[in-house]
C-alpha cells in the first residue's frame, strides 16, 4: 500500500469519526475535568449493533495516561429508541463487536495497518436486571497490549424521555477500588422518572 493511499484511509476514518458526533448535550452528569462525546447509531465503528438512538459517555480524568489511577475508566449511556432485550449473550456479543470495532480504529489512528487485532473476549454474569462481568480486550490507543475491562451494566427506562437506557461502567481496576465510587455518581443529569 503506498503512502498516499495509507493517508486518504486516516483522513477518511477522521473525518468520518468527526462527522458522526452529534452536537447535542450529553445527558450525563459528571466532573467539568471528565472528557465527553456524544455518537449516534449505527456506530461507524460497529454499524452492526442492532440499535437506533445516541450513545452518551463520559471519561474520567487521566482515562488516556496508561500511570493514572483513572486509566481506562469511564461511563457509557446508550439512549435506545426500542429495548434492546438485553440477554448474557446478547451482551457478549455485542461487547464484542464494540471493542473489536472500537480497537481497530484505534489501530487506525495510531498507523498501525498491519497489526493483527486480538480477539476480544466478554464473559458476564446476570443479577437482577443487571449484568457484571469482563471484556478482555487489545488496548489499541494507549498501552498497547491486552487489558481486562471489569464491566458493569445496568438498564433501565425514562419515562420523561421515552428511551431505553443501558448504562455502561468500566475500568480495569477491581470493584472495590475507589474509581467505582466516581464512575457510580456519575448519572443522567434530569430527573428521568425511571422505571427498572
Amino acid at each position: 500500500m503506498k503512502i498516499s493511499q495509507i493517508i486518504t484511509i486516516i483522513g477518511v476514518c477522521i473525518c468520518v469519526v468527526n462527522c458522526k458526533t452529534v452536537k447535542t448535550d450529553n445527558l450525563l452528569e459528571a466532573p467539568d475535568s471528565w472528557r465527553q462525546e456524544v455518537l449516534e447509531f449505527p456506530l461507524l465503528f460497529a454499524r452492526s449493533l442492532p440499535y437506533k438512538g445516541e450513545e452518551h459517555i463520559r471519561f474520567a480524568e487521566g482515562w488516556g495516561d496508561i500511570n493514572s489511577e483513572s486509566y481506562f475508566s469511564y461511563v457509557f449511556l446508550w439512549s435506545l429508541d426500542e429495548n434492546p432485550d438485553l440477554t448474557i449473550t446478547k451482551i457478549e456479543s455485542d461487547m464484542n463487536i464494540y471493542f473489536t470495532g472500537l480497537m481497530k480504529m484505534g489501530l487506525i489512528t495510531k498507523f498501525r495497518f498491519f497489526k493483527k487485532l486480538p480477539k476480544t473476549v466478554a464473559s458476564f454474569k446476570e443479577e437482577d436486571k443487571s449484568f457484571e462481568g469482563i471484556i478482555e480486550v487489545y488496548e489499541a490507543f494507549f498501552k498497547k497490549e491486552m487489558i481486562i475491562l471489569n464491566t458493569k451494566i445496568s438498564i433501565s427506562y425514562c419515562n420523561k424521555q421515552g428511551k431505553h437506557f443501558v448504562y455502561f461502567r468500566l475500568s480495569p481496576k477491581k470493584f472495590q477500588d475507589p474509581i467505582w465510587d466516581e464512575l457510580h455518581k456519575v448519572k443522567v443529569k434530569f430527573d428521568c422518572d425511571i422505571t427498572p
